[in-house]
């Protein structure tokens, strides 16, 4: 898929240090830790069966976007989703509608087995130029759903069963 000199591909394992170099940019654009190091992305999304696919957007030698995202399954909504977990663009492409373009990418380069029915992610409620580009999608915040996470010694203590 191009757009205006820009490529978006699935990324490949070959591929892995440019995606870890645009999920450490996302990061910092987002004043957010970033603990998942090269070897953690080869680990999870370049081995069978990968926990998650990747997109890379690029301009010549450049990375300009990326995109990884994680497979969810709705009863409820009766298929499969996309769970997208990280969008970067470049400072200097952003206004392009790369964003637009790689979420659709996601749609057609996403496994063919998959019906992908419904996109899903979650945006800091620091980040209002973000939540603005999602809704002019048409994205809007799930009534009634509050988002859980389990970790640290809570996970620990699940997975020992105490």
């Amino acid at each position: 898929m191009t757009m205006s000199a820009i490529e978006i591909r699935r990324a490949e394992r070959g591929d892995a240090e440019r995606l870890h170099r645009a999920l450490t940019q996302l990061s910092r654009d987002l004043g957010d830790t970033h603990a998942a190091d090269l070897d953690i992305l080869l680990r999870h999304g370049f081995s069978e069966p990968p926990a998650f696919f990747a997109l890379i957007a690029t301009r010549q030698t450049d990375t300009v976007g990326a995109l990884l995202a994680s497979p969810l399954f709705s009863t409820t909504r009766a298929g499969a989703g996309l769970y997208v977990s990280d969008l970067w663009v470049a400072e200097d492409t952003r206004g392009s509608g790369l964003g637009r373009q790689l979420l659709a990418a996601a749609l057609d380069l996403a496994p063919a087995t998959w019906t992908v029915t419904f996109l899903k992610l979650a945006v800091y409620h620091d980040n209002p130029d973000a939540s603005r580009f999602y809704e002019r999608l048409g994205f809007e915040p799930r009534e009634g759903e509050t988002v859980f996470d389990l970790r640290g010694p809570a996970l620990t203590k699940l997975r020992n069963r105490s």
